[in-house]
């Protein structure tokens, strides 16, 4: 046990020293996509198909979109048809292309047939029982390869030893905010196009996170184990808006980075969605073609009528008024078949659910200021600007001002907000060192933000730990 301690410990140090080399990016301009499982370990298993199958086939559709869209972006899969890939290749086939995004698709499980909804992990230390589940479950895998024991990859590593664990307390990754910020994103969005159950941003060990050198997340797109939510996985219709949802995920973490506003009118082209006349659109059309042919008959009607009581003759001033009669009951008609048409279309929108927003669409970052003064903004002046490099502890994220009080704080108060990529994110603290920061992180997961993480902030600004780490070594 003592040389496996040491020799986690080195591999800690070594994965610090590889992230440390690797500078933050302005430009995305390669995305490695990770269908989960495959060939050999083919995952959770439904009742309908399996684990592997289903997310290959989303990750494909996402990637062709993100191709589609994004002519500037190269897209690397860890795989494009059923085989077996090691955990540790697909980190990296990811390092080998200088990846600038990594994203591993993977469908949820449980015991029962209860749980649904969607969640999104980051590497991480796991603050809860059902956190650990997941990263066992999914880097249980390596026990299923051949060479498993010889990798060096893996060696000593046992998914199902707690003491084995030990090697992801020395992670540090500089891509953490970024990481962060994407999964924030990816949740977002199945918020918005999902009938389904926000699980959230959470943190995991997950293996193939760990070995990765860039920005990356793996995403749970929904449980296997639950019938309903595995049919909907499996139609084309549920593919097209879990696709989407990442595509707009994507467009909107690619615009953040660059410091560029989100594509509009992204092209879709993907079974599933289509921009033809769906059933409720024809009908609506029919509709309006049966009331226009109403309104046609009402004036011959209107016309034989004023003939009628006129005994056949029509003068002038008749027949203005039979014109007139006749105009206005054709527009009513066609009024009322047009209201009839866009009240169907609307629905028919809102039934498929597949807008191509911009959910939460980012500013463009400002750059850290390194002399003169800074500009003051609310969230400054309630926080309090401290020269130099600070941290905080950030426990809460809103997608819009929580007034004090706010249930979400669970009591919590003295807190200070700040607003960056449309978001409004809530901290505690404000210390010149990392260690009281990390105090008062204890204190926050006490209280049952168990997600609650240290931040950086340069003069009142937001940066990376990187940064910070980088700024205090040259003073």
């Amino acid at each position: 046990m003592k040389r496996l301690l040491l020799f986690f410990i080195a591999l800690g140090l070594l994965a610090g020293t590889t992230f440390a080399q690797k500078t933050t990016t302005s430009k995305v301009q390669t995305l490695v996509i990770d269908p989960g499982h495959g060939g050999a370990k083919p995952g959770a298993q439904g009742k309908q198909c399996w684990e592997k199958d289903l997310v290959l086939s989303v990750a494909l559709k996402f990637g062709k979109l993100v191709e589609d869209n994004f002519p500037d972006v190269k897209v690397v899969y860890t795989r494009k048809t059923d085989v077996d890939i090691s955990l540790a290749e697909r980190a990296h086939i990811a390092n080998r292309n200088k990846a600038d995004l990594f994203i591993s698709i993977h469908a949820n499980s449980h015991t029962t047939t209860t749980p649904v909804g969607v969640e999104t992990f980051v590497m991480g230390l796991s603050q809860s029982r059902a956190n650990m589940e997941v990263a066992k479950k999914e880097n249980a895998d390596i026990l299923l390869e051949a060479d498993y024991k010889d990798n060096a990859d893996y060696k000593g590593f046992d998914p199902n030893s707690p003491e084995s664990y030990v090697m992801f307390a020395m992670y540090q990754n500089v891509f953490m905010d970024r990481s962060l910020d994407f999964a924030q994103f990816i949740q977002d969005q199945y918020k918005a196009n999902l009938r389904t159950i926000n699980r959230g941003v959470k943190q995991a060990e997950l293996f193939v996170l760990y070995k990765t050198s860039m920005p990356s997340v793996l995403t749970e797109i929904g449980f296997i184990s639950n019938p309903d939510e595995e049919a909907f996985m499996l139609s084309n219709e549920g593919q097209a808006k879990i696709a989407i949802s990442l595509l707009n995920a994507f467009n909107n973490y690619k615009a953040q980075v660059e410091q560029t506003k989100p594509k509009t009118n992204l092209s879709i082209e993907i079974p599933g969605y289509s921009k033809g006349k769906s059933a409720a659109q024809k009908q609506a059309a029919a509709a309006q073609a049966k009331a226009e042919a109403a309104a046609n008959k009402a004036i011959d009607n209107t016309v034989a009528q004023t003939i009628a009581d006129n005994n056949g003759m029509l003068d002038d001033d008749v027949a203005r008024k039979a014109a007139q009669d006749a105009a206005a009951a054709k527009q009513k008609a066609e009024a009322e078949a047009k209201a009839a048409a866009e009240a169907a279309t609307r629905a028919e929108a809102e039934s498929r659910a597949l807008p191509i927003v911009n959910y939460d669409a980012p500013e463009p970052a400002k750059t850290v200021p390194t002399t003169g003064a800074e500009e003051e903004t609310p969230s400054n002046k309630e926080a309090g600007i401290v020269e130099g490099v600070t941290y905080r502890v950030q426990f809460l994220t809103s997608d819009k001002p929580l007034a004090e009080g706010d249930k979400s704080f669970k009591g919590v108060t003295g807190y200070n907000m700040y607003e960056q990529g449309g978001l409004y994110r809530y901290t505690m603290g404000n210390e010149n060192t990392v260690k009281k920061a990390v105090s008062i992180q204890g204190e926050m997961r006490a209280k049952g933000f168990k997600d609650a993480f240290v931040i950086a902030f340069y003069n009142g600004k937001r940066i990376s730990l990187q940064e910070a780490r980088e700024m205090l070594e040259e003073q």
